[in-house]
């Protein structure tokens, strides 16, 4: 039965629908709604062209939700930023990290930039100290505070259901450095909140918190927990997917691999996983299918690559090779499909929930510090 499926597999079909840059503005973060037609994003000044600052801030935006006074202060600040590609409508709501669409489209999560930023390369754990959860209804444009930090700083906020946000906590784990060490949920009506995973130690090193799913319509988080010690990190992590109560997936000890876009939960409940960085070099990656935490098949994947993002249902898996040329693949017989990109590094991908749209992010081919966002229609 799987191979007749395969035989009846088709190269996506591939069409740029948007595309969107600010000179000297990178993109960060991106999301798309469900709806089809909007992108959130973070947009934060690059201060790498001199003739871009204060006065460019603002172009370009259709509805601005920030307050001017607030400049120069927080020029170099990170800001949640929607764009409706179908009506080429900008709009600035609040400064943060990570946007999150409800499950409808009305709301969006974020984590707010608490502190004003300088202009820096590196942004160690103190720069978000104090970072809250907050959600912008967009019926209302209003915003609202649903979770502050008991300790450092949240983070990553995900909606689980209509009215439950899972977010993290983060702190410092390595030096100045921080990352996730802990999940939460919150009602956005009640604001009461619930801890799902105190923070965790092994080898006097933080379990680290990735990325939170919903695996059979119940809440799932990835844990990266050190296997052994090592100088200031560990050589070894256990890569689980984890629900409240039980291990979903044992992805094995390798080395620390993020797994966001590296598995998903096809239409059968069959959990695929991209295996491309074990903890000893080979030569050949693996497309992994489990069922019930059993390995059922693994298929050589027949091309190499450099970077790889597998979409939510594991219907298709977009990769970019060592020539940084990108391609969009049918997971059904591996048939694949070059998108009409630069030959450029890819800094970020994102699927839609629906796997009909994707999201990249480049650097701009000739303007300095400045990132365009491309988006296609897949099918």
């Amino acid at each position: 039965m799987l191979a007749q499926t395969r035989l009846l597999a088709q190269p996506p079909h591939i069409q740029k629908t948007a595309e969107w840059f600010q000179k000297g503005f990178y993109i960060l973060n991106p999301a798309l709604a469900k709806n089809g037609q909007e992108i959130a994003f973070v947009r934060q000044l690059s201060g790498k062209d001199s003739t871009v600052g204060n006065s460019s801030f603002w172009d370009g935006v259709k509805d601005n939700y920030l307050s001017k006074n607030d400049m120069p202060a927080r020029l170099y600040d990170p800001v949640i930023t929607m764009y409706n590609f179908s009506g080429k409508q900008l709009s600035l709501i609040d400064y943060g990290w990570s946007p999150a669409f409800s499950v409808n489209d009305n709301r969006l999560a974020y984590a707010y930039q608490f502190q004003p930023l300088q202009r820096q390369d590196r942004l160690y754990a103190d720069a978000y100290k104090g970072n809250t959860i907050r959600v912008f209804n967009k019926a209302t444009h209003k915003t609202e505070e649903v979770a502050k930090p008991l300790g450092n700083y949240l983070l990553d906020p995900f909606f689980a259901d209509s009215l439950t946000i899972v977010y993290k906590a983060g702190d410092k784990v390595n030096g100045p450095y921080g990352a996730a060490i802990s999940v939460s949920q919150v009602d956005v009506v009640t604001k009461k909140t619930k801890l799902i995973r105190q923070p965790g130690i092994k080898y006097r090193m933080y379990e680290l918190i990735g990325e939170p799913s919903l695996v059979n319509k119940k809440l799932a988080y990835v844990v990266y927990s050190p296997a052994d010690s090592g100088t200031g990190m560990a050589n070894g992590y256990h890569h689980l997917l984890l629900s409240e109560k039980d291990t979903i997936q044992n992805f094995g000890i390798r080395r620390f691999t993020n797994l966001a876009y590296k598995f998903a939960l096809d239409p059968n409940n069959n959990l695929l996983f991209l295996d491309d960085a074990p903890l000893w070099t080979e030569d050949t990656s693996y497309l992994a299918v489990y069922r019930n935490d059993k390995l059922v098949e693994s298929r050589p994947l027949p091309f190499n690559y450099s970077k790889a993002w597998l979409s939510p249902g594991g219907k298709y898996m977009l990769y970019l090779t060592q020539e940084k040329e990108a391609y969009v693949v049918n997971i059904k017989d591996f048939s694949k499909t070059k998108i009409n990109l630069p030959q450029k590094e890819i800094l970020v991908a994102a699927w839609s929930a629906g796997e009909d749209c994707l999201a990249v992010v480049q650097s701009h081919e000739s303007y300095t510090g400045t990132d365009k966002l491309l988006i296609f229609s897949i099918r």
